[in-house]
């Protein structure tokens, strides 16, 4: 690695920092200088040139410890580059993809790469017809997603959007995606549960964090989702899907406010600059679905999170972020509070692409198990008058709740997809249409500990023959015969 006596001798020109607000550092000489270019002080502390004045250059400092008024600093006459490599697979990153897990350093360094990467072309990209499981059966019935997908989690502080993402994380790792979690704004300790998580469950191997905690400055936090989709970049190229999780960006855009802030940029809603939407749309817009040179369809999913504030989802930043995605599953405090797990609104989330991966007979499946919670839902309010109800009411009312046992999953749980479908068609049709609802969660568990034995393989081959809603309501009466049969 070159270091900043290596890069004076090559450009024969010398600065110095002038003054410094926050993580912008304003430098004098440098004649040949050039926007985004990066610059290194006499104790090698990187910046990048964010803008040139008449005398001055303004930059961000991409680390502060050190930097003092009249320190030289000298050009590198190369944009800003992070290294990327398989050997970062199983590690902590900071923003600039320096180990900080305390385990030395990268040994397997493949090349180095400008963060500002070009999104692909339209004839490059394909249409989105794999289907991403995320194990999770509220999402994968409700609000499905596929391969190149960009879903927005979005929700209030505390609602489970982490731990969610975890499960998807956990589940795609372990069908050979590779994993990129990027924590922005959190705290250390946070960060730490999520490494621990990725070691209890032998996934970390296979994944990537890059932390930008609360503690780091503004221009950190602003730079980590840029050298993860970086990094996600170099596993696409060589032939492998990858999962990115931004989380969140909400904090991204306030560090690039108050960078912006301090360098006068004019203020507009929320006191952010206007070219917030640009900056990160032309982030989220780097992922998708591709073809390769080999005409093999690759993929970067990408999952942003934004956090809300009493589940106004109608903020500038959320609503900035909704408009560049392909959709959002939204993580209802409400729902939370009434112990929902996942607190998944399916009423306000959205899919717009996720439903073009799964079957015709998983659509009306979808549309049937919809119209029963709506119904649900308005015998709920109904029942709050305190009126008699007809039995039609009484009858939503119960298939409501069982759904709703259902869908409260444990997260440890992972349910693969034509499973899901054998759950509930067993609730609406089959075995536990007349069980009672404080026996039922009981009865799925055992359910679930005999599929994971593997006694249901048979039966869910058969599931993936089925065409339509009426094959499928004809085999689950079929089955629950045979059941019934063989408990004799």
């Amino acid at each position: 690695m070159k270091d900043f006596k290596d890069y004076l001798e090559e450009t024969g020109e010398i600065g110095y920092i002038e003054s410094i607000s926050g993580s912008i550092a304003y430098i004098s000489g440098l004649p040949g200088l050039k926007l985004k270019e990066t610059i290194l002080t006499e104790n090698n502390q990187k910046g990048i040139v964010n803008s040139l004045q008449k005398n001055l250059a303004e930059v961000l400092m991409l680390d502060l410890e050190g930097i003092t008024c009249k320190m030289a600093v000298a050009r590198t006459n190369e944009n800003f580059k992070i290294p990327v490599g398989e050997g970062f697979l199983g590690r902590v990153l900071d923003s600039l993809c320096r180990p900080i897990d305390g385990l030395g350093p990268i040994e397997d360094i493949k090349e180095r790469r400008e963060i500002e990467g070009k999104a692909p072309e339209i004839f490059q990209r394909a249409r989105i017809k794999k289907f991403l499981e995320t194990g999770v059966l509220l999402v994968d019935l409700l609000v499905p997603l596929g391969y190149g997908q960009r879903e927005l989690i979005i929700g209030d502080e505390k609602t489970g959007k982490t731990t969610f993402l975890l499960q998807i994380l956990n589940n795609q790792t372990r069908k050979g995606v590779i994993g990129i979690y990027v924590s922005i704004g959190k705290k250390g300790v946070d960060i730490k549960n999520i490494q621990n998580y990725l070691k209890e469950h032998k996934i970390l191997e296979k994944t990537i964090i890059i932390a930008a905690t609360s503690a780091c400055p503004a221009s950190q936090l602003f730079l980590a989702p840029y050298s993860a989709m970086t990094m996600a970049e170099f596993f696409r190229d060589r032939g492998k899907n990858v999962l990115i999780i931004f989380d969140d960006l909400t904090n991204h855009a306030k560090a690039y406010r108050e960078i912006s802030l301090i360098t006068k940029k004019t203020p507009g809603r929320s006191s952010y600059p206007g070219d917030i939407f640009h900056i990160q749309a032309k982030l989220i817009e780097r992922a998708g679905n591709i073809k390769n040179k080999k005409n093999q369809e690759i993929s970067i999913t990408a999952l942003p999170v934004a956090t809300t504030i009493e589940n106004d989802i109608s903020g500038y930043i959320q609503t900035n972020l909704m408009a560049m995605t392909d959709g959002h599953i939204f993580f209802d405090s409400d729902e939370y509070k009434r112990g929902a797990r996942p607190a998944i609104n399916p009423f306000l989330s959205v899919s717009r692409v996720g439903n073009q991966t799964k079957k015709p007979m998983e659509h009306s499946l979808a549309k049937l198990v919809l119209s029963h919670l709506s119904a649900y839902k308005k015998a709920v309010e109904m029942a709050r008058f305190g009126t008699e109800l007809p039995e039609k009411t009484r009858k939503q009312i119960e298939i409501g709740e069982k759904l709703e046992i259902l869908m409260n999953q444990e997260n440890e749980i992972i349910l693969e997809r034509n499973f899901q479908i054998l759950l509930l068609a067993n609730i609406l049709w089959g075995r536990w249409e007349k069980i009672e609802k404080e026996k039922l969660k009981e009865e799925i568990n055992l359910f679930i500990k005999e599929y994971q034995r593997g006694n249901y393989n048979e039966i869910i081959q058969q599931l993936q023959k089925i065409k339509n809603l009426k094959e499928l309501q004809a085999f689950i009466k079929q089955l629950e015969l045979l059941w019934q049969a063989q408990k004799r």
